[in-house]
């Protein structure tokens, strides 16, 4: 990718679930986003588990300032576990692509691999990844954090990922190293594999296609085959011995002497040792100048050999008695500084070889050990993860039933609400009834719609305007017959009991409308009530396309003084014609329909939806009302 990947967000993710090896990488760019989305709608993107993540599912974001990026989906009660990944760019999924990219090559090869992803406590998720294939291992060391015990390794080949050192003694004692690097190609990482050679470097110049994996588990690749075929030419090739005929004169002894002292220099122990033993047969045939400068040459070459002698006993004696203390680790470092002494000397003695018997036994037990930690570790992270697992399980459980409850309690409200919106319709069509049908009912019928008001106004609560509690309280304390006049010398008559009123009806305030908006009050309680009888809601602006020049412009606060007029001057139990604009026009009915109820001492809930629902049960209420005008 480019400099501009912003690190701090996530731009790798797992698809289909937490526990998925299936990477992919978010785009960077907004446009490329909006394709990205298209290729994988219907797919799920996650925090996955083998990237060191939480397990949570992810959405893509788009960038505007930062990049296009992965991020986690809100948690606005803050009880989902918080996200430890250590590793969020583009790299991070890249122990994954080993996967993709490898599988395929190896099953064309008659291989079944299987993938282990380990994790280091000082590295990220994945930093070691093994690959099974026929009984050997293939390990790839991915983050300079995790370098390979070269010494200690079971693994048949070790890999290396960017930046993974390898010290130069070691990689000329293997002779080659193979490597991989990962780059970007869309919302995609490819694998890159490379072979490094000492004193030529990396040839990446191959495809993977190119290489096998042999019967012990060994990369190869175009790069070992070369190499493999020029050390067997090397080892074919004669190799220079000392002139097995006797020297004649100094010419001879003057060049023993020479590959004595050059022997000397380079630390090759085995040709000191024969060019010292060739030259003490040559001591006997010499004479003069040339036994001396033959002598000088030998005593050289003995004190060399008694000084690697002496190195060598240490050596040795230091080994023997860290196998016997069981000290792996120095054992580790000895035994190949050892073999290293004797890749230029004399091959081992015996009491050396069952030294070095007992080296190879005791870091073969402590590689069994470490592997067995290393086991023990895996399933105690499994055991873990599991752990974790249900844990979240069970936390998401208990959000997902305290969120029922949550949604249960709303819906009650609601339905609440909708049953007192529903008492408050009744309330205002029995009151319309006794308006409108007082005349033609009988006693009887009028006793049966005050109970039923008084029972609907129960129901209705609070939310009973002013004007209609008020109303409700008329009827239920009017007598249901006309009482005659008690005669003079009769007891005084005893007044009708009188019902508790159900809400306190203080008086109604009025506002004087200014002289001006007089008429035009008129011209819009006149389309108000057209549209009650048409059984439709208006706003502002239809009544300005519909009135003409009959509604001037008016001001937000005109507005309010105009409904306020038209609904003061209607009967107390009539529904608010001003309903009908709160009902077409919810921006005014939010801003300022608030302000007319105030106006006309009604109640106006505090709640946006609690609004809604009231001018709803209003509007309809009116065109009950005005069902029949």
């Amino acid at each position: 990718m480019g400099m501009d990947v912003d690190t701090r967000q996530i731009q790798t993710a797992v698809l289909a679930g937490p526990g998925s090896d299936d990477p992919v990488v978010c785009p960077t760019d907004a446009d490329e986003l909006d394709e990205f989305r298209q290729d994988f709608s219907g797919t799920t993107f996650w925090c996955g588990i083998l990237l060191g993540g939480c397990g949570g599912q992810l959405l893509t974001r788009r960038g505007y300032v930062r990049v296009s990026h992965f991020a986690h989906f809100p948690d606005p009660d803050g009880l989902l576990p918080e996200c430890g990944r250590r590793s969020r760019g583009i790299a991070s999924a890249d122990h994954l692509y080993v996967r993709t990219a490898t599988q395929k090559w190896l099953r064309g090869q008659g291989h079944t691999p299987r993938y282990r992803y380990h994790e280091h406590a000082e590295a990220p998720a994945g930093s070691l990844v093994e690959i099974e294939v026929g009984g050997h291992t293939l390990l790839l060391h991915l983050n300079p954090a995790t370098p390979p015990d070269w010494e200690a390794t079971t693994a048949a080949e070790v890999i290396l990922g960017p930046g993974v050192p390898i010290d130069h003694r070691t990689l000329v004692r293997r002779g080659y190293v193979h490597r991989v690097k990962f780059i970007s190609e869309g919302n995609q990482r490819v694998m890159v594999l490379g072979t490094e050679v000492p004193y030529v470097g990396t040839d990446w110049d191959f495809d993977l296609a190119d290489c096998t994996v042999d019967e012990h588990g060994r990369l190869i690749t175009p790069v070992v085959t070369r190499w493999k075929t020029a050390r067997a030419a090397a080892q074919q090739a004669p190799v220079p011995q000392p002139r097995a005929e006797t020297p004649k004169g100094p010419v001879q002894i003057g060049a023993l002497t020479r590959l004595i002292d050059q022997a000397v220099r380079c630390e090759e122990g085995a040709a000191v040792r024969k060019l010292r033993d060739t030259a003490q047969l040559q001591v006997p045939r010499c004479e003069g100048q040339a036994l001396t400068h033959l002598q000088r040459a030998i005593e050289h070459a003995d004190r060399w050999i008694s000084q690697q002698d002496r190195t060598r006993r240490q050596l040795f004696d230091r080994l023997e008695i860290a196998v016997g203390r069981g000290y792996d680790r120095d054992v580790s470092t000895l035994i190949l500084t050892a073999r290293e002494l004797l890749l230029n000397d004399v091959a081992a003695t015996p009491q050396e070889a069952t030294v070095f018997k007992a080296a190879n036994t005791l870091l073969s037990e402590a590689r069994q050990r470490a592997d067995q930690k290393r086991r023990e570790a895996d399933a105690r992270r499994a055991a873990a993860a599991r752990e974790r697992a249900v844990r979240d399980a069970a936390e998401a459980e208990e959000l997902m039933k305290r969120r029922q409850a949550q949604l249960q309690e709303q819906q009650e409200q609601a339905r609440v609400r909708k049953e007192r919106n529903r008492a408050r319709g009744l309330v205002q069509s029995i009151l319309g009834r006794l308006r409108r049908e007082h005349e033609v009912l009988s006693p009887e019928q009028r006793q049966e719609l005050v109970e039923e008001l008084v029972l609907a106004a129960a129901g209705a609560g609070d939310i009973l305007s002013l004007a209609e509690a008020h109303k409700v309280n008329e009827y239920a304390e009017r007598p249901v017959a006309p009482v005659e006049e008690p005669e003079a010398t009769a007891p005084s008559a005893q007044k009708p009991e009188r019902v508790p009123e159900l809400v306190p009806v203080p008086e109604l305030h009025s506002a004087t409308l200014p002289a001006h908006l007089v008429p035009t009050a008129s011209a819009v309680r006149g389309a108000l009530k057209k549209a009650a009888r048409e059984r439709t809601s208006t706003s502002w602006s239809r009544l300005e396309q519909q009135l003409g020049s009959a509604l001037p412009p008016l001001g937000n606060e005109e507005r309010v003084q105009v409904l306020v007029h038209i609904d003061q001057s209607a009967a107390d139990d009539e529904p608010l014609l001003s309903s009908l604009i709160a009902a077409g026009d919810p921006h005014f009915s939010y801003q300022y329909y608030r302000r007319v109820l105030a106006a006309l001492d009604l109640h106006a809930p505090d709640d946006d939806e609690d609004l809604r629902e009231v001018v709803e049960a209003d509007a309809e209420q009116v065109f009950t009302d005005w069902r029949s005008r």
